[in-house]
């Protein structure tokens, strides 16, 4: 009976442990960082009543015969599964997702903790609210970087700590020029002139009489045929003149009737088929067309023949006419429609208009008047006597260098501005903008004929609108050794040549610049910087402060070749601006900012953001065989291992989350659960006693 009694007992006494342990779990559910406990139960020792046996012979062997003498407590164990997060705001409370701890020191010894409610003493240390161990980690030099050899120790926040001024070495530019910025000057043309054609004029400039361009091409296949024979493709080539066209039609009319004395000439704007040397070859059905679709109308209808050309006979095609020149007399230049331009001598030509807004003093002279030297003659007179009445240089000032004005040349290239139309350009900028031109003629004698054409083709059309030279620029405020601000403004300015800009710097105050501050920008095809140049072949930008400080040198990133987060050139809006500069003053630590790594940086009243401390956390080979010490504290023992300090996130596997803390990992409904399961073993372990003992009461009872 004693051996029950006494397994009875040993159960009680080891579920009140477990009740124990239950109990402090669940007094302890809404403890900061608290880790659950758990017991584990094992048999204690047995006694042998009779040992086991080996077969012999035919008779098999025996099992033991033991009886066990009750159970013991086998562990204590600490579970350390992940609490859950609860957000605070707290910028001090941090809680630890892993399972490292943080580490904490009381001056003498070294502690561990998962309770991250930090709060900060006097001297501004992280310290735990419970028992003010020092939260421990690295601190930052001044300079924010931690040297090597840097120990680990008490973290301190030095609310107050100044921050000392840094002079700027560098002022960085981004964003966009824009490529369309080069400075424009007025462009603005008459209708066309057009004269009598000459046999030196080319093919693709040829109209006909009322004035409509025959869209000759280079390139054009023009086809000549007579009646029974084969066409010719006549090739237009570059600079192919009537004569020239005029010798092929000669060719092949020659080829195909095999008389050599047929000719074709060029004179005057006339173009005459001659057979009259051979009068028994005719001409029968003579065609000129082109593959051009646009053109065959024009040129079938310009070159028409009759349906023969007797021989011994002559045709001409009559009306060719060309653009003008500046040397034409105005008397044989007709309008845009091929009709007389209406002028007669003793008629006045009269200019007026604007430069920049300031009206021109009108400005006369007569057409054609033998007793005046300086009276209109030629379209050349004309071209002179408007650029002395605006005002006009030779040229307009542009890469070009065009005339500023002038009588447009036959075959160029701007469809916008017509051949033989008279051109006027005038300087860059809105200054020189040309606006409200007018120029014509009044009939000297109010008699027939009139200048009314002349007046009419004088009517002009702006093709293009005086614009200013695209400026950008943009201030910053950099700083001295001294902590002294200084505004510098830095203004682009598009050199006129595509590309290219102009750069200067100036100040606002009292500074003296010494150098560097001038220069050009250029840009290749693809937007990128090309080149960045200084004047006086300077690397920097230099200037006094003018108030005891040292000369300050900064250097200008503008960007790179190939690289775009400098400034760029693109058709676009230009936004260029000093984005940063690397220069502050003087500032006081006012807060601070944790992130996930363990990293406090301290943010100061001057705009600098710099790291102050790390913290790190603690790892250990077996954290479960950690000594709890009280107050949320752990320390090493003989089964835990030694504690590795490591940075959060980076050595160690474990973040710091910021602004929150780790709750208990106590779940009440397995605590719950455990208290059943505990007070049915304790109930069963005493109903074990009372048997026990009533047993024994039958024992003493039996000597009655």
């Amino acid at each position: 009976m004693v051996r029950s009694l006494y397994a009875g007992i040993s159960g009680l006494r080891n579920h009140q442990v477990a009740m124990d342990v239950t109990a402090n779990n669940i007094a302890n559910v809404n403890t900061t960082g608290f880790k659950t406990g758990r017991v584990t139960f094992e048999e204690s020792m047995a006694q042998m009543l009779q040992g086991a046996s080996r077969p012999a012979g035919n008779a098999g062997g025996t099992n033991p015969l033991q009886i066990g003498l009750g159970m013991a407590v086998g562990s204590i164990d600490t579970l350390l599964s992940q609490g859950n997060l609860q957000t605070t705001g707290q910028i001090t409370d941090l809680a630890l997702e892993g399972k490292a701890y943080f580490a904490y020191s009381n001056g003498e010894g070294n502690f561990y903790g998962r309770n991250g409610a930090l709060q900060l003493d006097s001297l501004g240390r992280l310290v735990s609210p419970t028992n003010g161990y020092r939260l421990q980690g690295m601190m930052a030099s001044v300079d924010g970087t931690y040297p090597p050899g840097t120990a680990i120790g008490d973290l301190r926040i030095p609310y107050g700590e100044k921050a000392p001024a840094r002079e700027t070495s560098l002022v960085r530019y981004a964003c966009n020029l824009d490529s369309d910025s080069e400075g424009l000057g007025t462009v603005t043309h008459s209708n066309r002139f057009i004269t009598q054609a000459t046999a030196d004029d080319t093919l693709t400039s040829i109209v006909d009489q009322d004035g409509n361009d025959l869209g000759i091409q280079v390139g054009d296949q023009v086809s000549v045929s007579i009646s029974g024979e084969d066409p010719e493709e006549i090739t237009v080539t570059d600079g192919m003149t009537l004569t020239d066209f005029a010798t092929e039609i000669q060719n092949y009319l020659r080829s195909v009737t095999g008389s050599t004395f047929i000719t074709v000439t060029a004179t005057g704007g006339d173009l005459t088929v001659d057979a009259s040397l051979d009068p028994a070859t005719p001409i029968v059905g003579l065609q000129i067309s082109s593959n051009r679709p646009g053109s065959n109308s024009y040129i079938a209808n310009t070159f028409s023949f009759p349906p023969s050309i007797d021989g011994g006979t002559a045709y001409t095609v009559t009306g060719l006419r060309a653009p003008a020149t500046a040397n034409d007399n105005l008397a044989d230049v007709f309008d845009a429609n091929g009709q007389a331009l209406g002028l007669e001598s003793g008629d006045v030509v009269n200019i007026n208009g604007s430069v920049g807004g300031r009206n021109i003093t009108t400005t006369s002279a007569t057409y054609n008047d033998p007793a005046d030297p300086d009276s209109v003659v030629t379209l050349g007179d004309l071209t002179a006597l408007i650029q002395e009445a605006l005002s006009l240089p030779q040229t307009d000032g542009t890469l070009y260098d065009n005339p500023s004005v002038s009588v447009n040349a036959a075959n160029t290239d701007d469809d916008q501005l017509p051949d033989g139309s008279i051109v006027i350009r005038g300087q860059r900028e809105e200054a020189f903008a040309l606006t409200g031109l007018s120029l014509s003629a009044t009939d000297s004698n109010n008699a027939v004929p009139a200048p009314r054409r002349f007046n009419a083709n004088m009517a002009f059309t702006e093709v293009q609108t005086a614009r200013d030279t695209g400026v950008q620029s943009t201030s910053i405020v950099v700083y001295d050794e001294s902590g002294d601000a200084h505004s510098v403004t830095t203004t682009f300015t598009h050199s006129g040549t595509p590309g290219e800009w102009l750069w200067e710097i100036t100040t606002e105050g009292g500074e003296q610049i010494i150098g560097g501050n001038r220069g050009r920008i250029t840009f290749g095809q693809d937007g990128s910087p090309s080149s960045f140049t200084f004047d006086d072949n300077s690397t920097t930008f230099r200037f006094d402060p003018m108030n005891g400080s040292n000369v300050v040198d900064i250097n200008l990133d503008v960007g790179t070749p190939g690289s775009y987060r400098g400034i760029t050139q693109f058709r676009s809006e230009s936004t260029t601006v000093a984005r940063e500069q690397d220069g502050y003053p003087m500032g006081k630590l006012q807060d601070i900012s944790i992130d996930e790594y363990g990293e406090i940086s301290g943010i100061y009243t001057n705009g600098v953001s710099k790291s102050i401390a790390r913290i790190y956390v603690a790892e250990f080979n077996n954290p479960a065989g950690l000594t709890k010490i009280g107050d949320s504290m752990y320390s090493v023992s003989n089964n835990s291992g030694e504690a590795v300090l490591l940075r959060p996130g980076i050595g160690s596997a474990t973040m710091i989350k910021p602004g929150a803390l780790e709750m208990s990992n106590v779940d009440l409904a397995t605590e719950f659960t455990n208290m059943i399961t505990t007070q049915r073993g304790y109930q069963a372990n005493a109903r074990v006693i009372t048997t026990s003992d009533t047993l024994l009461q039958e024992l003493v009872q039996l000597v009655r």
